[in-house]
């Protein structure tokens, strides 16, 4: 088994009613995924990483290439959801993002460098969004302290999410530290009838078939999935998953569901992926 710098890595949801802050008492509805995502934070503070990527759907998105912010420091706050007083702010680990930018290209996967320039061009906002800074909250109340990286999904292939995951990999090994990665994404929206996006019998099926292929980490199967179930779950998380899931290509890994739940339409799922090293490349 090789030695690897990506410490562990967790699929985390993001809805603001699961902080206190912003949801008061129908916090309580989602109490569970909320005490997931503050044991999914002790889990991978443990790993003692020196820096977090994050992969939000709620960025800056393009249509062709997936965004990665190179603001020197990352800022973020749920004052749109009546919570200014969650904030965070990180400073962004140069150096891994400059060599995920050198394996991006070197894999053929489409990246939009996210500066002041392009912000201005494009008209979109560096300041993290509520899929970043939502997993990044519950990071800092466990005491993470260290840098982050920002990546945010773009409307490309899945096999292109996951050569993206591949990129990040081989970018974390490049830079020799300690990197958690976290995929943040919630699952169907379309769970009950007074879901946001209405209701579908397709939602739950999808949430129960991807909830059982991140168990057993059967990516294959992931890839096989019937895509008029998908776009009928009306999800946000897939993208992120298929990221994920390249970043653990070739290690020696394995998941643990720390809960799921859909109390407000939207399913939730909270896991973590504990990695013992890379596999060695098979010969021949």
């Amino acid at each position: 088994m090789l030695v690897t710098y990506l410490v562990g890595c967790a699929l985390l949801p993001h809805p603001p009613i699961m902080l206190s802050e912003v949801g008061g008492a129908d916090s309580d509805q989602v109490q569970k995924s909320a005490h997931a995502a503050e044991a999914a934070a002790a889990f991978l503070l443990q790993k003692s990483p020196s820096t977090i990527v994050v992969i939000t759907p709620h960025g800056p998105v393009f249509q062709d290439a997936v965004g990665l912010n190179v603001s020197p420091v990352l800022r973020g706050n749920l004052s749109s959801f009546g919570a200014s007083e969650v904030a965070v702010s990180f400073e962004t680990n140069n150096l891994l993002a400059q060599n995920i930018i050198k394996q991006s290209e070197r894999l053929g996967v489409s990246l939009a460098v996210l500066d002041e320039h392009l912000a201005q061009q494009q008209r979109f906002s560096l300041q993290l969004d509520h899929g970043a800074v939502i997993p990044l909250y519950y990071l800092y109340k466990a005491g993470f302290r260290g840098q982050v990286v920002h990546l945010s999904v773009g409307f490309l292939t899945y096999p292109e999410m996951y050569a993206f995951g591949k990129a990040v990999q081989g970018a974390i090994e490049m830079t020799r530290q300690k990197v958690a990665v976290v995929a943040s994404g919630d699952l169907s929206h379309r769970l009950i009838p007074s879901a946001p996006a209405g209701y579908s019998p397709s939602g739950r099926k999808f949430d129960d078939r991807i909830m059982a292929l991140l168990q057993s980490m059967d990516v294959k199967s992931m890839f096989a999935l019937e895509p008029d179930m998908v776009e009928e779950a009306g999800e946000c998380g897939l993208r992120p998953i298929f990221f994920l899931m390249g970043t653990l290509d070739g290690m020696d890994a394995g998941a643990e569901i720390l809960s799921y739940e859909g109390p407000f339409g939207v399913g939730y799922g909270v896991v973590i992926f504990s990695i013992n090293g890379r596999r060695k490349a098979k010969e021949g």
